[in-house]
């Protein structure tokens, strides 16, 4: 009897020893967290600043660019509205012999002349902010009405043994960002911007 009131009495003190063990390290882990989330806000705050220290200076360097000026006067003479873009595959898709996006735009005009065509870059970006895919665009197709707008189908193939192809095919609408910079403009009166 006396033998199983001391086995008792030890099974007692191990188990007493263990949730002491086992409540310090909570304890050590809950600091570490702590520090961990201090760490964590103080790289926030660095960040915010070298983003808007960024923000600053791209701010200054376009107020003192002339090319940007420019730039900015073409981007407000035309805009480029990506409504929608379609992947079509060619193992579903009878009518296509590749992998292609459709793409569903609008232009519209904010000049008082008539639009026959333009040149652009366009980028496309995930959700991210990544640069996924970029592309030259050349419009000369129907006239863009002067303060009007017109909407055009277009599209672009794609290889499917394409990493880059591949990535901007499968990103979906609704997670992708569009981007644009239109290089040229020219009017049905024959001048340019």
């Amino acid at each position: 009897m006396e033998k199983s009131k001391i086995k008792l009495l030890l099974l007692c003190l191990l188990y007493i020893l263990i949730l002491s063990a086992c409540n310090q390290k909570e304890e050590r882990v809950d600091k570490s967290g702590e520090n961990e989330q201090e760490k964590v806000e103080t790289l926030h705050q660095e960040e915010k600043a070298v983003t808007t220290n960024q923000d600053n200076l791209a701010i200054e360097k376009a107020s003192t660019n002339g090319e940007t000026d420019e730039d900015n006067h073409l981007n407000t003479s035309l805009t480029v509205v990506l409504e929608d873009v379609i992947p079509r595959d060619p193992s579903t898709d009878n009518n296509v012999y590749g992998y292609e996006l459709n793409f569903i735009m609008k232009y519209i005009n904010h000049t008082d002349k008539d639009i026959k065509g333009f040149l652009a870059e366009t980028y496309f970006y995930d959700m991210f902010g990544e640069l996924v895919y970029k592309s030259a665009m050349k419009y000369e197709w129907d006239v863009i009405p002067a303060n009007g707008s017109t909407n055009f189908n277009t599209a672009v193939d794609l290889n499917q043994f394409n990493d880059v192809d591949m990535r901007f095919y499968n990103l979906p609408f609704e997670n992708m960002t569009f981007n644009y910079k239109i290089k040229s403009i020219i009017f049905t009166d024959g001048t340019s911007i």
